[in-house]
Order: structure tokens, then C-alpha cells, then sequence
């Protein structure tokens, strides 16, 4: 936990911000392309970090290497298929971050 240096802790933070956010971006995108309104109504549905870090798992990502961010809001009943934007919409975030590994490394 305290082995780290500053500057790696300071890139970990950057990537874990960037990954965080891509990925309920990814959950907003997929819900409202499929039909669900809430994220856009919630303002979730944007590239914007502030609207998806939570500052408690965002810190005890850093330090214990298991945290969260803010789940974005969904309404199932406003799927077109309410079994399909279920799946698609909860694939759609770690699937978000396995292209961006795959991208990146």
C-alpha cells in the first residue's frame, strides 16, 4: 500500500479516473440506446468524471485494491426488451474495459 511512489501513484489515479468513467459511460450509453431515458435525466450520461466517482470507492480502490464508482441509475420498464437491456446494459461497462486494455496495452 505505502510501497508506491508518488509519481505511480499519481499515473494509477489517472488511469483508475479514466477507467472508472469510461466505464458507466458505457452502462448510460447502452441503456439509452436502448431506449432508457434515466441516465440523460440523471445527467450520468457523460464523459465527466465528477458525475460518476465516488470519492469513498475511489479511495479505497487506491488503497485496498477493491472500490467502486457511482452506479448509473436505470429504469428496466423503459426498454424496448426489458431482458435484453438488462444484459446488454451490465455487459456493456466491463466490456468497456476490457477494449480499453486491450487498446492501451
Amino acid at each position: 500500500m505505502f510501497d508506491r511512489s508518488l509519481s505511480e501513484l499519481i499515473f494509477v489515479s489517472i488511469a483508475v479516473i479514466v477507467s472508472l468513467t469510461i466505464h458507466e459511460y458505457s452502462h448510460a450509453l447502452a441503456a439509452t440506446l436502448l431506449g432508457d431515458d434515466t441516465p440523460k435525466v440523471y445527467d450520468r450520461l457523460t464523459l465527466n468524471p465528477f458525475a460518476h466517482i465516488d470519492i469513498a470507492g475511489l479511495i479505497a480502490l487506491l488503497i485496498v485494491r477493491f472500490g467502486w464508482a457511482k452506479p448509473v441509475p436505470v429504469n428496466p420498464y423503459n426498454f424496448k426488451n426489458r431482458s435484453l437491456g438488462i444484459i446488454i446494459t451490465s455487459i456493456a461497462g466491463p466490456l468497456s474495459n476490457i477494449i480499453l486494455a486491450f487498446f492501451l496495452f
